[in-house]
């Protein structure tokens, strides 16, 4: 021992003592040069090295044994969901029942070939998806089996008596149960459908011959006091073979069906980890509801964020993070109805909600479910933050991700038991179809991470082989680095990531003024001059959206003066890119003045509606249904019109979800500043679609007729 090193261990022991005695500094910094984040590059290691893709993916195979279709399978997965968040740290864990409403359960539902050789074909039992809810209780000997083909034409049904039979059908089953049973007397049928339309573009029915698909038996399809009839749902392959079967003669089939119709509800399970600063939220969504077994929809995104609220919860505690400044609020609910519902009670809270992050379908194998990794914008009209946040962390994922053995092995998401697929993570501009569409529609900027396309999507084919756990901590990675962002912004930290937000939209605003320019050079002479107003329309709209993604920074604590600095170049720059499509314009020797407007395009000018508050989630599709018959020539045309988008946005190679519940996304626009022409033009600014005026202000006029709507002037 020497006595004269002592001293010196002391006061390195004190030292020690005091830094732990400190607490953590704010995860945010300038922006890394290494990473292009605004967190610091030792929280960026420690939010990847405490996450786990192979801890998720335990909870994915846990919750797709439960069929949560069901009340009863639902509850279960709330019930563990629960001790799981409890577990994993989570506060104030508690559920929230929505509405009573029309629950269903099932006992039994086989069905069998009577013969000669008696086989079962399928039995809910052994596949809950082969009985859809809403069945009805059936029992029934030696029933014929008549095959439908699609059973969508008058002619799949000519010169067939379907009276007392079961129809066969390879489309989907509710057009036959209409057909077939509604108008016809089938007493049930069975379907081998398995594709939804807007999924298409990825695969078709017989593709995957051994997946069985999702469906119901709608309600009201047969007159109250009539036996809802039966239907099951089978392969592909099961199909082939019973048509095999019905080419050599009559095939006779025995079904045994007990169900049970009941009034009841779901919940929602929410908790907080609790931020510093009062009245403040982040909120993270994932829905639970699901059939069994349902995987990557949706058991991947709820075992996300359990495993999300694991690693803040240990990071906190053991001092590499301070609380967060903002409180995060955690809900598994189920999908839209239980975003709906909890708007209905927390809507009005006297909370801010800075940004909203939704997990949905995130851990599809991207080989060997064909998927890709992808992050949503926020719509135009709701610029914020979080896009450059989602933008820089995909930069930096693809960037130490993209091959299956990086170098820097600090920077790499991977997992034990998972793949080695290199990442190709990509931005998407904003598509509908999951819960954050409704946090948008309310005003609050969501986020959508997800997979897609999915081979198993909306089967039997989603189970827990198909998903990675490599891309599972892929995808909780990116929610944690956007989520720390949002929630531990303030002050400095709010400075240098508004700094972050004006560099991303840079690029965001060129890659928008390319698209109008490029427009402008495909566009013969004589229609110059309605095409350059449309060209303005785009880049006033990007601007805008990038102004307003600054100024989204000063609610985080972000000082004025720097971000008005900010949103005047982007003012600047804004005059110099329309100066740019001017002379563009003009360089084609084509006067660029409009004709006079016609009576409709004054009308348009004229029409400024505005949001009914209390209104935000309320659906044109419910509104169309409840429309006074002299209303309907407007409703259908106003549907015809969207048919119309719809089908030309889908031909350009648009996403099925992007125009998802179209008028609702349209309608969304109307902040009581924009006229319904304004509207036209922002919209064309969103999908690149001009839509009709006069069909658009038909649609605000049924919107104000129906109380969704206020009309400005």
């Amino acid at each position: 021992m020497r006595p004269r090193s002592f001293p010196f261990a002391a006061l390195l022991v004190l030292a020690t003592l005091s830094a732990a005695a400190q607490p953590p500094t704010s995860p945010l910094g300038p922006v890394s040069p290494t990473t292009g984040l605004v967190l610091r590059d030792d929280v960026v290691r420690a939010l990847i090295q405490e996450s786990s893709g192979d801890r998720i993916h335990d909870g994915v195979q846990r919750l797709a044994l439960m069929a949560r279709d069901t009340q009863l399978g639902y509850a279960d997965a709330a019930a563990w969901t629960m001790a799981a968040a409890q577990a994993a740290g989570l506060q104030d864990v508690h559920l929230e029942a929505m509405k009573d409403g029309p629950q269903w359960r099932a006992t039994r539902g086989e069905l069998w070939v009577a013969g000669p050789h008696r086989y079962r074909v399928t039995s809910y039992a052994d596949q809950p998806m082969s009985l859809p809810a809403g069945n009805g209780s059936f029992e029934g000997l030696g029933l014929e089996l008549v095959d439908v083909g699609l059973g969508t034409r008058d002619e799949d049904y000519a010169g067939k008596d379907l009276k007392g039979r079961v129809a066969f059908t390879r489309g989907h089953p509710s057009a036959t149960l209409r057909n077939a049973v509604a108008k016809l007397g089938a007493v049930g049928v069975v379907s081998s459908y398995s594709t939804p339309p807007w999924n298409a573009p990825h695969r078709m029915d017989g593709d995957f011959p051994d997946q069985v698909g999702w469906a119901m038996v709608p309600p009201g399809l047969v007159p109250q006091g009539t036996p809802t009839p039966f239907l099951f749902m089978i392969s592909d392959r099961q199909a082939r073979e019973l048509r095999a079967q019905l080419q050599a003669g009559p095939v006779k089939v025995d079904v045994s069906v007990a169900t049970e119709a009941f009034t009841g509800h779901l919940s929602i399970v929410s908790g907080v980890i609790p931020g510093t600063r009062a009245g403040e939220e982040v909120v993270l969504t994932a829905h639970l509801d699901h059939y069994k077994p349902g995987a990557d929809d949706n058991a991947s995104g709820a075992a996300t964020l359990l495993e999300l609220v694991r690693t803040y919860t240990t990071l906190i505690r053991r001092g590499v993070l301070p609380p967060p400044v903002r409180t995060l609020r955690v809900l598994w609910l189920p999908e839209f109805e239980g975003t709906r519902d909890w708007f209905s009670h927390h809507g009005a809270d006297p909370v801010r909600r800075v940004a909203q992050f939704n997990f949905d379908m995130l851990g599809a194998s991207l080989t060997r479910a064909h998927s890709r990794f992808q992050v949503s914008y926020t719509p135009d009209w709701n610029g914020s933050f979080v896009n450059a946040v989602s933008e820089s962390t995909v930069a930096f994922m693809n960037r130490f991700n993209s091959v299956a053995y990086p170098p820097r092995k600090d920077f790499r998401i991977g997992s034990v038991t998972g793949s080695q697929d290199p990442m190709d993570v990509h931005m998407e501009r904003y598509g509908r179809g999951s819960d954050h569409q409704l946090f948008n529609d309310h005003g609050i900027p969501g986020v959508a991470f997800s997979t897609w396309p999915d081979d198993g999507y909306h089967t039997s084919g989603d189970k827990p082989e198909n998903v990675d756990p490599t891309q599972l901590h892929r995808a909780a990675f990116a929610g944690l680095a956007s989520v720390t962002v949002a929630a531990w912004a303030e002050g400095p930290a709010a400075l240098e990531l508004a700094r972050l937000v004006a560099v991303h939209g840079v690029r965001r605003v060129a890659e928008d003024e390319f698209r109008a320019r490029r427009d402008l050079a495909a566009t013969p002479a004589e229609q110059l001059p309605a095409t350059v107003r449309l060209a303005r329309a785009v880049v006033r709209a990007a601007y805008q959206r990038e102004r307003d993604a600054v100024r989204s920074c000063l609610p985080l604590g972000a000082p004025a003066k720097p971000v008005q600095a900010m949103t005047r170049a982007l003012e600047n720059a804004e005059s110099q890119a329309l100066g740019r499509l001017e002379a563009e314009g003009k360089a084609r020797g084509v006067s660029l003045r409009e004709p006079a407007p016609s009576e409709a395009e004054r009308l348009a000018r004229a029409f400024v509606p505005r949001r009914v508050k209390g209104q935000e989630l309320a659906s044109f599709d419910e509104l169309a249904r409840q429309a006074a018959a002299a209303s309907q020539p407007r409703v259908a045309g106003v549907q015809a019109a969207m048919t119309a988008a719809a089908t030309a946005l889908r031909e350009s190679g648009e996403s099925e979800l992007r125009f998802y519940q179209l008028p609702d996304a349209l309608a969304s626009y109307a902040d009581g500043t924009r006229s319904v022409a304004d509207i036209r033009d922002a919209a064309y600014a969103e999908y690149g679609y001009v839509f009709p005026v006069e069909a658009l202000q038909d649609l605000f006029e049924l919107l104000v007729q129906g109380g969704v709507m206020t009309r400005i002037r």
